[in-house]
């Protein structure tokens, strides 16, 4: 998987940040608030992008990965959408980065230097892999937790959670357009992720996004 980037080093007081910034690709990946879920579109660039900077999350907890989603928020089939479009962040819970520093960090990230990550795709566990009842143990710690700041969605969690959450993701890629091809009556192929455990009706605690995020295959541009 690769992922063409620029990397910022942004200092605001006794603090310096790296912010590792997706640059627009050929794909189509947009994220929407809503009042009950967020939804993000994708279309097959647009997924194995995504996928990407799932996987370079996981690699990198020193970085906030930055994917400036509105950009597309004006793509032709999308127009009807009244949602709020909205920029993506995923980052390490280690970090410890408050949402509500985004909107200064983002003004002061400049040019930045190019940079494109190149990752495995054995970075990703396979679905059947994945343990889902190691969830229920005492001490689980691997979710995504919402947050939302400056129209920036962010995701924060372990590394195990990206990676796990990431192989969803990547299903984006690697599946959806065959699944659609195969049964063409399907309305559509997503995939949903959830705040904390799921278990969190409503909204999630910081910065009053949904607590669901639903990610939805598009046919190529």
């Amino acid at each position: 998987m690769k992922l063409r980037t620029t990397v910022h080093r942004v200092r605001t007081g006794r603090d310096e940040y790296r912010v590792v910034s997706a640059t627009a690709g050929e794909g189509l990946a947009v994220l929407y608030d809503g009042p009950w879920e967020m939804q993000l579109y994708a279309d097959r660039a647009g997924a194995r992008d995504l996928a990407a900077a799932w996987a370079l999350a996981a690699r990198s907890p020193r970085s906030l990965i930055h994917l400036p989603l509105r950009a597309d928020a004006g793509s032709p089939g999308l127009e009807g959408q009244e949602a709020v479009p909205l920029d993506l962040v995923l980052l390490h819970h280690s970090l410890g980065f408050p949402p509500s520093r985004w909107k200064e960090v983002r003004a002061r990230l400049g040019r930045g230097v190019p940079h494109t990550a190149d990752i495995p795709e054995s970075d990703f566990p396979a679905e059947d892999e994945i343990d889902h009842e190691r969830r229920h143990f005492a001490g689980w710690r691997d979710e995504l937790h919402f947050a939302g700041a400056a129209r920036t969605l962010f995701l924060t969690g372990s590394a195990e959670a990206f990676r796990r959450t990431g192989t969803l993701v990547r299903s984006l890629d690697t599946e959806a357009a065959a699944v659609m091809a195969r049964w063409p009556n399907r309305s559509h192929y997503c995939v949903t992720l959830t705040h904390g455990s799921g278990n969190r009706p409503g909204r999630a605690p910081k910065g009053g996004v949904p607590g669901q995020l639903h990610i939805e295959y598009v046919q190529e541009r």
